[in-house]
């Protein structure tokens, strides 16, 4: 934790941003394995930026995977599989994959557009929850800022649950999302030069922040 906020460093793609990631004080470290990700790391350089990483922060990032494909991941080495799906196709089986990995190794971040409601009867598949912005045609890593009071609501409605704010969070912002309640941020495009490409300038400024935040 850094202050009292958890922190995972998403699209983690070289082994010199793993470092900078847990130097800067990262609960987890998040591996796009979404082929159509500008982040995307192929399965034949993972294993070796997975070393790199320690075995409870690797959270392995992807879209619609099935049962197999998930299982798959966790045999590379990934300790949590968060999945990006949209509710409202059928093109994930959240209820499988919770059979298969448990609550406690799968993540969920449906893709919902602003005003649509968040599909509670998914609660029961994941302990953790991923609350992004919505862009058409796109699954995380938008840069967009998600609805923050839709994510107040839910955190507060449903309490037992731990609740990911993602979605453009960078220096700029973070200061304002921990004052809308957020204790545990993903971040991503909001450190990057680049896609993929961290900085670790922007990585100890947010630091700086939060531990700023901490103390007052």
């Amino acid at each position: 934790m850094i202050g009292d906020v958890t922190v995972k460093v998403c699209g983690i793609t070289r082994a010199a941003d793993a470092a900078v990631a847990l130097s800067f004080g990262a609960d987890y470290l998040g591996v796009n394995c979404w082929s159509s990700s500008p982040r995307y790391v192929d399965a034949a350089l993972r294993s070796a930026l997975l070393r790199e990483i320690p075995v409870d922060k690797r959270v392995a990032v992807t879209v619609n995977p099935t049962v197999a494909e998930a299982l798959a991941l966790l045999a590379e080495g990934f300790a949590i599989v968060q999945i990006h799906f949209d509710p409202s196709t059928r093109d994930c089986d959240p209820a499988a994959l919770s059979a298969a990995l448990s609550p406690a190794r799968l993540w969920l971040a449906p893709k919902l557009a602003d005003g649509v409601a968040w599909p509670t009867d998914l609660l029961k598949y994941s302990l953790t929850c991923l609350h992004d912005a919505h862009a058409k045609g796109a699954f995380g890593g938008t840069g967009k800022q998600a609805d923050w009071t839709r994510f107040q609501s839910l955190q507060t409605a449903h309490a037992g649950h731990v609740w990911v704010l993602a979605g453009g969070l960078g220096p700029s912002n973070v200061a304002s999302a921990i004052q809308a309640s957020a204790r545990f941020l993903d971040l991503n495009s909001g450190v990057e030069i680049s896609p993929g490409l961290k900085s670790a300038e922007k990585l100890s400024e947010v630091r700086a922040i939060l531990l700023k935040n901490n103390q007052s």
